[in-house]
C-alpha cells in the first residue's frame, strides 16, 4: 500500500471519528434539554416596574386611603423566580396581622419563570380608624417547598379615615426682623389646621382653636385667618369656624419679644385644636400643635432669644488716643517756644 492510499484512509478515519463525537454531543444535549429543571420553585413579589417574562412589568399597588366603610383595592404580582414549577398554592391578604384575613385567592400552580397577577378587595366596614398595614402572603398555606421562604410577602400602608372630623395642626414661627431672635423682635406665628376626617368640621358653641401666649411674648393685635373668625381675648388667640373634610385653615398672628427677657432664654408656645368626635354637639376631642421644624410629634414651637450683634468697625481704622486738656496746653507751649528760639537765632546771625 502506497503512502497516498494510507493517508486517504487516515483522513477518512479522522472524519468518521469527528462525526461520531459530534453525534454523541448532540445526543447528550438533546437529552439534557429534555431533562426537567431539578430546582425548587421560588415565589416572590418583585418591586413595581420590574420587567417580567413577555415584557410585562410588575404591579404592586393599592387604591389609597379610604373613609370607614369604604373599599380598598389591592393588586399584586407574584413571580416564580426559579425554573422549577410550583404546585397549587393559596395567596391571602390580611390587615395588620394574620388574625385579620381580608381575602384568599387560589392559584392552580405556577410554572418556572412565570407570574400571576391577583386583585383583592377590602371592605373597611367596622375597621378602626387610623393607620393600618396590609399584608399579602404567597403560599399562605405553606404547601410549596421553595428555594427561599422569606421573600413571599408584600406589605402596604393605608389610612382608614374616621367618619367624623379629625384635626391635625402645625405651628411655626418666622422672625419678621430676620436673622436671630433678639429682644423686642416681632415674631409671626403661622398655624395650619387640617381636617383629615371624612365629615366637615362644624362651627360649634366653643372655640375650635385656642393659643394662650407665653409670658415673655406680647401680642401686637395683628390676627388673620383664611376662613372663620380669629380674635385676641386678652393674651389668648381664639378661632371659630368650620373646615370641610380634607380642607384646611391658616391662622396668622404676630407677637413681640419682651424687652426684659433674658438673653439665652428659650420661649415655647403651643396651641390646641378642638372638634366634636362623638357627634353629640360638644367639642370632646383635641390636638396640640406640632412644630414641623423638628422630628418630634406634637411638640411646642420654641425659639431662643439671642444677643444682638453690634456694628462691625470699618476695615483699616484704628482707635487713636486723645489728649487731655492740660496735655494740649503743654504741647502748644512747646511749639511756641521752639518757634521763638528759631526766630531769635536767625536775627542774631543777621
Amino acid at each position: 500500500m502506497n503512502d497516498r492510499t494510507r493517508g486517504s484512509r487516515q483522513d477518512r478515519g479522522v472524519r468518521l471519528g469527528g462525526l461520531a463525537v459530534a453525534v454523541v454531543l448532540l445526543a447528550g444535549l438533546g437529552a439534557a434539554a429534555e431533562d426537567p429543571c431539578l430546582k425548587q420553585p421560588d415565589l416572590w413579589f418583585p418591586a413595581p416596574g420590574v420587567v417580567l417574562s413577555g415584557g410585562v412589568t410588575s404591579v404592586q399597588e393599592i387604591s389609597g386611603d379610604v373613609c370607614q366603610g369604604g373599599t380598598v383595592t389591592i393588586t399584586v404580582t407574584i413571580d416564580n423566580l426559579s425554573c422549577g414549577n410550583a404546585g397549587a398554592f393559596d395567596v391571602t391578604a390580611y390587615w395588620d396581622s394574620t388574625a385579620h384575613a381580608i381575602q384568599t385567592k387560589h392559584v392552580n400552580g405556577l410554572p418556572g419563570c412565570e407570574f400571576v397577577k391577583l386583585t383583592f378587595t377590602w371592605d373597611t366596614d367596622g375597621v378602626p380608624a387610623g393607620p393600618h398595614t396590609i399584608i399579602v402572603r404567597a403560599d399562605s398555606g405553606s404547601t410549596v417547598a421553595e428555594l427561599n421562604e422569606g421573600n413571599n410577602e408584600y406589605t402596604f400602608d393605608v389610612l382608614v379615615r374616621p367618619n367624623a372630623p379629625t384635626l391635625e395642626a402645625t405651628k411655626q414661627y418666622i422672625d419678621v426682623n430676620e436673622g436671630t431672635v433678639n429682644l423686642g423682635d416681632t415674631i409671626r406665628y403661622e398655624v395650619v389646621i387640617v381636617n383629615d376626617g371624612c365629615i366637615d368640621l362644624k362651627d360649634g358653641s366653643g372655640h375650635e382653636y385656642t393659643d394662650e401666649l407665653a409670658d415673655l411674648i406680647e401680642p401686637t393685635g395683628y390676627v388673620q385667618a383664611t376662613r372663620g373668625t380669629i380674635a385676641l381675648e386678652g393674651t389668648t388667640i381664639v378661632w371659630d369656624g368650620s373646615i370641610p373634610a380634607g380642607g384646611s385653615v391658616t391662622l396668622t398672628y404676630r407677637v413681640t419679644v419682651a424687652e426684659d427677657a433674658e438673653i439665652g432664654v428659650e420661649i415655647c408656645n403651643q396651641g390646641y385644636a378642638y372638634w366634636d368626635e362623638s357627634g353629640d354637639g360638644t367639642l370632646d376631642a383635641s390636638e396640640p400643635t406640632d412644630d414641623p421644624a423638628t422630628s418630634e410629634d406634637d411638640d411646642p414651637t420654641c425659639f431662643t432669644v439671642d444677643e444682638p450683634v453690634g456694628p462691625i468697625p470699618l476695615c483699616g481704622t484704628i482707635d487713636a488716643p486723645s489728649l487731655s486738656e492740660w496735655g494740649a496746653i503743654a504741647l502748644t507751649s512747646l511749639l511756641a517756644m521752639a518757634f521763638g528760639w528759631t526766630l531769635w537765632r536767625r536775627r542774631a546771625a543777621t
